[in-house]
C-alpha cells in the first residue's frame, strides 16, 4: 500500500508541476514581450504571440498526459484494493484543493483559446480592423496569414483561421472533459466508493 500512496503523492506532484507551467505560460502571454524566456537554466526565444498560438494544444497534450497517469494509478489501486478495505473511511476523503489543481489545465486551455480569439488577429487588417467574430467565420484567412498580437502590436506566428479557432475550442472542451474524467474517478482512486 506504501508503493501505491506513493504513487499518489507522484501523481499530485506531477500535476501541480504541470498546471504550474500552464499558469507561468498565461502569465507570459499577459507580461513578458518578445526575447530569451529564461526558468531552470533553460533560455528560450519566445514572443507571447507564439506562447498564445501554441498554448491551447499544449494544454491538452499535458491533460492526456495526467490522464494515462490517472488511469495507471486506477490500476495500482485495484491492486491494493484489499490493503484499503480495512483503513478507517474518515481520513481518505480527499482535499477540495485536489480538484481545484484538476480543473486548472482546463482552465489555461480556456483562457489561452480566448487570448488567440480576441487578441491574435492577422497580420493584414490588424487590430483595429479586425473584429474578433470573424476569427471564427472569415474563410478568407484559412490558408494561412502572419499574425500580431494586438496587446503589444508584435508580429506572431502564422495562424489559419478560423479553422485553429474550432481546433482550440476542440482543445479546451477535450481537455475539461479529460480533467472530468480525473474527477469523476478520483474517490475511487482514493478508494472512498
Amino acid at each position: 500500500m506504501l508503493s501505491y500512496l506513493n504513487a499518489e503523492a507522484s501523481f499530485i506532484r506531477a500535476y501541480g508541476n504541470r498546471s504550474l507551467l500552464l499558469i507561468f505560460l498565461c502569465a507570459l502571454t499577459r507580461t513578458a514581450s518578445s526575447g530569451k524566456v529564461s526558468a531552470l537554466g533553460l533560455s528560450l526565444d519566445m514572443s507571447p504571440a507564439l506562447i498564445v498560438v501554441c498554448g491551447p494544444p499544449l494544454a491538452l497534450l499535458i491533460v492526456i498526459s495526467l490522464k494515462m497517469e490517472a488511469d495507471n494509478l486506477y490500476v495500482a489501486r485495484n491492486a491494493t484494493l484489499e490493503e484499503f478495505s480495512r483503513l478507517p473511511q474518515r481520513g481518505l476523503n480527499p482535499s477540495r484543493w485536489t480538484y481545484v489543481l484538476f480543473v486548472i489545465p482546463p482552465l489555461a486551455a480556456l483562457f489561452l483559446t480566448i487570448q488567440f480569439l480576441f487578441n491574435v488577429v492577422p497580420a493584414e487588417p490588424g487590430c483595429q480592423n479586425w473584429n474578433w467574430l470573424r476569427q471564427l467565420t472569415d474563410l478568407s484567412f484559412q490558408g494561412g496569414h502572419p499574425s500580431t498580437l494586438c496587446l503589444r502590436d508584435q508580429q506572431g506566428p502564422w495562424i489559419y483561421p478560423p479553422l485553429q479557432s474550432y481546433l482550440y475550442i476542440g482543445c479546451v472542451l477535450a481537455s475539461a472533459h479529460l480533467a472530468w474524467e480525473v474527477i469523476k474517478k478520483w474517490p475511487t482512486m482514493r478508494a472512498i466508493q
